[in-house]
């Protein structure tokens, strides 16, 4: 077994990284080079795709240059036979984009979409500008009605995998009262849906909050209602391909998961 940055063994794939596409650093072949250094089985870019009007310069690839980023996924694909290259995407989902989202999709063999909400009633909640006040919100506010948009990004069937779960904790506020019920009904649309959900440690490594997503307490739930589960680091450089896997394996092993969905073929694979 490889050993990663974090000292911890790793035997993982990464499914979860953005490169110089939208809001990441570095070009494609040193994260893959670095996947390869780690011995990780397979790995897979995701960098954001977001809708028109929220492309703003530097976060996300918008729909023009969507095919752009696909045709450099499959050529750095080709370029590195001995690592399994997956084409995936980050989809900012926004209420009232759905149908050109989808139709975007359609028309590049994607393996795997993975699902997320940044922005509640058009304010991008998570960035650093918002840390003082929340998105402009109350907090309870905010964790409430993102829940509420995530469980309805999932009825919409588009995604493999939910990023980030409780992606609202990031700068480290908590909710004054309990979130299960918003959390649960997001995990079973999960469940019905057949759709995974991540374990990403970029809140451990990277965010204020130093906590992976989602809490032990959530990826318990998630294990009880049969929701599959994949892993990713969120790298936005090269260094951070894989990082702090072998806790992500171990948070998941104390959730009760004994097995990681493998998106290169859908089948479930022992965790290490």
């Amino acid at each position: 077994m490889r050993v990663d940055a974090a000292g911890q063994g790793t035997a993982v794939p990464d499914y979860h990284m953005h490169t110089r596409f939208s809001d990441g650093e570095g070009e494609m072949a040193a994260y893959v080079e670095r996947a390869i250094a780690l011995g990780l089985p397979e790995m897979g870019f995701s960098d954001h795709l977001v809708p028109p009007g929220y492309d703003q310069e530097g976060y996300g690839i918008g729909l023009a240059r969507l095919e752009e980023y696909v045709s450099a996924v499959l050529d750095v694909r080709r370029r590195y036979p001995e690592m399994p290259v997956l084409l995936g995407v980050e989809v900012d989902d926004v209420p009232g984009t759905e149908a050109e989202m989808a139709d975007a999709l359609t028309q590049y063999p994607f393996d795997y979409v993975l699902g997320a909400v940044h922005f509640i009633d058009g304010v991008a909640f998570d960035e650093e500008e918002r840390r003082g006040s929340e998105g402009g919100g109350e907090v309870n506010d905010v964790y409430r009605a993102y829940y509420k948009l995530l469980r309805r990004a999932v009825v919409s069937g588009r995604y493999t995998v939910i990023a980030h779960f409780d992606l609202p904790k990031k700068f480290g506020y908590r909710p004054s009262e309990a979130m299960t019920p918003y959390e649960d009904d997001a995990l079973r649309a999960i469940a019905e849906a057949g759709t995974a959900i991540e374990v990403n440690t970029s809140g451990l490594y990277s965010h204020p909050v130093r906590e992976m997503y989602p809490s032990r307490d959530i990826l318990e739930r998630a294990q009880r209602f049969g929701v599959p589960l994949t892993f990713g680091s969120d790298a936005h450089r090269p260094a951070d391909v894989g990082s702090h896997a072998g806790s992500a394996v171990t948070l998941a092993r104390r959730a009760g998961y004994s097995a990681y969905l493998r998106l290169s073929d859908r089948r479930e694979v022992a965790l290490p």
